[in-house]
């Protein structure tokens, strides 16, 4: 992105004229971070006087920062990738919700409020999670994942040896006052697709493929097919083997709404699954 100065100002009055979204804050760490040319050279003095005809340069992809709590996958103007770790949540349960989800330490980290939620993967869950920049942008994601134009992958351990190699899952979901998610003829339609990567003696392994994104869907999905998964004692499982919920968002793939570029985002399949036998996996991606 280039912008032609149309009359006297400093760096920081371009700048928010350019990100009208972004806090001071981030406009610094973005200068500090090299993100910024003037008239071909590098830039990183808020305060530097700018003249009428001038060019400032602006990198549309830039280093993501490093969020405390937060492993960040990719940045630009218009959204922010991270790796969500389990047991945080994706947005607050209510208003008076501290900074511990992932939107707050985001917006706290940030200092903007212009952080938004576009969709959100469960508590439990770890994985790639998307976050807009500024209004303009969660429309145009939202509209992406509401027209189910984008790939969302993941993976999961289930219990039990299935016996079908691969195959959809096809039904329409309701979420009960208790919050739990039951299929019902009044619900949404909700469809995933699988395919088995692995058998062990005790469990299968699957790369699931969203094409709807209901809330809890994977997991009522897997078990209405008769294999939970592995510790989600809320929806079936019998056992805990490695103290968590086995299902990772792995992969998060679309046209950049802006750029009109594809761009996906990958997170590795956790540590701890490796426990499992999840060392031994082929690609799942």
């Amino acid at each position: 992105m280039e912008y032609h100065i149309p009359s006297s100002m400093s760096v920081k009055e371009a700048l928010a004229r350019l990100y009208p979204d972004s806090s001071r804050r981030t406009l610094q760490n973005w200068l500090k971070a090299g993100r910024f040319s003037l008239d071909g050279k590098k830039v990183q003095r808020e305060d530097l006087p700018l003249k009428e005809g001038q060019v400032l340069m602006a990198k549309e992809t830039f280093l993501p920062p490093k969020v405390p709590g937060l492993k960040i996958l990719y940045e630009d103007r218009y959204l922010i990738a991270i790796d969500k770790p389990v047991g945080l949540l994706s947005v607050p349960l209510d208003e008076g919700d501290s900074h511990r989800h992932a939107l707050g330490l985001l917006r706290a980290f940030l200092n903007t409020d212009a952080i938004r939620a576009v969709h959100r993967i469960d508590r439990d869950v770890s994985g790639v999670l998307l976050f807009a920049r500024g209004k303009e942008a969660e429309d145009r994601l939202k509209e992406l994942f509401e027209a189910h134009d984008l790939h969302r992958q993941y993976f999961a351990i289930v219990e039990g040896r299935m016996e079908e190699m691969s195959g959809t899952w096809n039904c329409r979901l309701a979420e009960l006052p208790n919050y739990d998610v039951v299929e019902s003829p009044e619900g949404r339609d909700a469809i995933t697709h699988f395919e088995v990567v692995h058998r062990s003696p005790k469990y299968t392994y699957l790369k699931i493929t969203l094409e709807t994104g209901r809330k809890h869907q994977i997991r009522v999905h897997c078990q209405r097919a008769g294999h939970p998964i592995l510790g989600d004692s809320r929806y079936g499982a019998t056992e805990n083997t490695v103290g968590r919920l086995c299902l990772h968002a792995i992969r998060l793939a679309l046209v950049h709404p802006f750029t009109k570029k594809p761009i996906s985002f990958f997170s590795p399949i956790p540590g701890n699954f490796k426990k499992l036998g999840s060392h031994a996996l082929p690609q799942v991606y």
